[in-house]
């Protein structure tokens, strides 16, 4: 997959539905997948290597997840599932994404630190992914997801929110902190790294170009690091 520029933008999650109407009403909705809520359980090394990496601005950073949708209405989840690494290379990302024998039935049940969970991040080897250390599955985040396609730039765009923690692997972690953030994030997808002229007005809605990692923040959250 050739790589592709990820730009983010945080707004207040009481804002996101503001935002929300404000794209329906100037994009397309995404005729692949336009709403949902996405699961993804979250591995790293026991040395939390992958959140260092983000910690410390590092030029390669890297993440690994299996990821599955629950559909936004009822709220059943989906049979689909997918093991994820994905890597951020400066401001560009590459992504290499197989599907799993898992639904998401299953992965919404099991315990996060059964053995079968430890064994899938082997499955990326034959995909040229190979993480030195062992990895395991540290916490799963799950948030609402719009994806919305800018009709004149064509620049695909998605707003997260009501993002949240919902479980821990005990093994890991010895806390579990039941939360919400705050924060929403909105993305754009593509070529670009700046808003189209189309869609400044966004900045205006509350919009602040930033570095955001859902994984980093909740991590903090569920230690009740001080922000």
């Amino acid at each position: 997959m050739a790589p592709e520029r990820e730009t983010k933008y945080v707004i207040r999650n009481s804002a996101a539905g503001i935002l929300r109407q404000w794209l329906e009403n100037r994009c397309w909705s995404d005729p692949e997948f336009s709403a949902g809520i996405v699961h993804s359980i979250y591995y790293d090394t026991r040395d939390w290597r992958f959140l260092r990496e983000k910690i410390n601005s590092d030029y390669l950073k890297t993440k690994i997840r299996i990821r599955w949708y629950v559909d936004i209405d009822s709220r059943e989840p989906g049979e689909a599932s997918f093991l994820e690494a994905k890597f951020k290379v400066g401001h560009c990302r590459k992504k290499v994404r197989i599907p799993t024998d898992y639904s998401g039935r299953e992965l919404s049940r099991i315990n996060l630190d059964h053995q079968r969970l430890l064994e899938l991040p082997a499955l990326l080897r034959p995909e040229g992914v190979v993480v030195a250390g062992r990895l395991a599955p540290v916490f799963e985040i799950c948030y609402k997801r719009r994806r919305f396609v800018e009709p004149i730039t064509q620049a695909r765009l998605c707003l997260d929110y009501d993002i949240q923690a919902p479980r821990v692997n005990r093994q890991v972690l010895s806390r579990s902190n039941p939360f919400a953030l705050q924060n929403a994030v909105f993305e754009m997808k593509g070529p670009l790294d700046e808003l189209p002229q189309v869609l400044h007005q966004l900045t205006g809605l509350g919009c602040q170009k930033e570095s955001f990692s859902k994984y980093y923040v909740c991590y903090k959250k569920i230690n009740r690091i001080m922000f």
